[in-house]
């Protein structure tokens, strides 16, 4: 699960606001986003209590700061990307001396988040009468991937790295799993889905059956008897998260095939739905790829890593959400966990109020 907190931290920058006079531009300390603040107000060094994108704000905290009309949601409560005066702002920063006068203390608690409920916020699971929604099968994990901007340590560690870069799309999570018992299971981000006999079936199961994700599935399943094999992927279509790419019909793009709740290597990808049987089905399915088998740094080149997630999707003519990047071969960092990240384009976050 992706890291969501609010954290005391020291502002490692603070630079001029090209075009407003009232603002200035800054960063934390540990992470490459950046945000506005009023001028002369902070200094370099100086600790502050860092907001971040998606954050779901206590309602007295935001008449303090005086910040609702900054903020997102029918509520507005909720922190996003946003362009003021021209310039990308993620996430908000309150001064330490004020978040101490707002929970009445001398010294900040070690679980802020908690303290002032501040919860993050969650595009909405696509509920239906016509399904229960159940505990994930064993091996089969909710599914999150870490930010670049949050994790620039872990994003250097990739650069000199042979990595494959696809696209990440604006849908809804995906998955469908079948068990050493043969089971099969459909799944969203944090639950499976049951159908209820004698009721319409779900709309994932539709999907999972049209476009073929329940026979790739099963024929993975000979390769891998007695282990659970999952693919993971991002539904599309009518109703899902306002339809982005205005969509007639719906399907899936894939990205990811598991077994016993571990990646299999890109690497190794084309050998294994080759070896099924499958590989047109899972190339005609899989998520656009801008890259693969590339040094991360070279791809790069001169461009920033929110530079190069801007641009246009390549599965129909809108603006992307941003990018995934993954190394060849799986590996893992201790006290990290699985080596991949993402990078949403700011400009789509802003122009699209997500």
């Amino acid at each position: 699960m992706s890291t969501f907190k609010v954290e005391a931290l020291k502002l490692s920058k603070v630079y001029k606001h090209p075009n407003a006079d009232r603002l200035e531009l800054g960063q934390v300390e540990g992470m490459s986003f950046q945000f506005c603040i009023p001028k002369d107000v902070y200094k370099v060094g100086e600790t502050v209590v860092y907001f971040p994108i998606d954050s779901i704000l206590p309602q007295e905290f935001i008449k303090q700061q005086n910040i609702a009309n900054f903020l997102a949601g029918k509520d507005k409560n909720r922190v996003k990307t946003v362009a003021l005066r021209k310039e990308i702002s993620q996430g908000y920063v309150a001064s330490l001396k004020s978040v101490l006068d707002y929970l009445k203390v001398s010294t900040l608690p070690d679980d802020i988040t908690s303290v002032m409920g501040v919860i993050k916020y969650e595009p909405p699971e696509i509920m239906t009468s016509t399904a229960n929604l159940v505990r994930l099968p064993e091996h089969v994990y909710m599914y999150d991937i870490e930010g670049c901007d949050r994790f620039p340590d872990i994003l250097n560690r990739l650069l000199d790295k042979r990595v494959v870069i696809t696209e990440k799309l604006e849908g809804s999570n995906f998955g469908t799993s079948i068990n050493p018992e043969g089971k099969i299971t459909v799944n969203q981000r944090q639950y499976a889905i049951e159908n209820i006999p004698d009721k319409e079936e779900h709309t994932f199961w539709k999907i999972a059956r049209q476009e073929g994700i329940i026979d790739m599935v099963t024929t993975l399943h000979s390769l891998f008897p007695n282990q659970t094999v999952a693919i993971r992927g991002e539904a599309l279509g009518p109703k899902i998260q306002g339809n982005y790419y205005g969509l007639l019909n719906y399907t899936v793009r894939v990205y990811e095939l598991e077994v016993d709740g571990k990646a299999v290597a890109y690497k190794d990808l084309n050998d294994v739905v080759l070896k099924a049987g499958i590989i047109e089905c899972w190339k005609r399915l899989f998520v656009p790829i801008l890259a693969e088998n590339v040094i991360l740094r070279e791809w790069l080149g001169n461009k920033t890593i929110q530079g190069a997630s801007n641009g246009m999707s390549l599965l129909i003519g809108k603006w992307r959400e941003g990018i995934v990047i993954k190394p060849m071969e799986e590996e893992y960092i201790d006290g990290f966990g699985r080596l991949f990240l993402k990078q949403r384009d700011p400009i789509y976050l802003d122009k699209t109020g997500n």
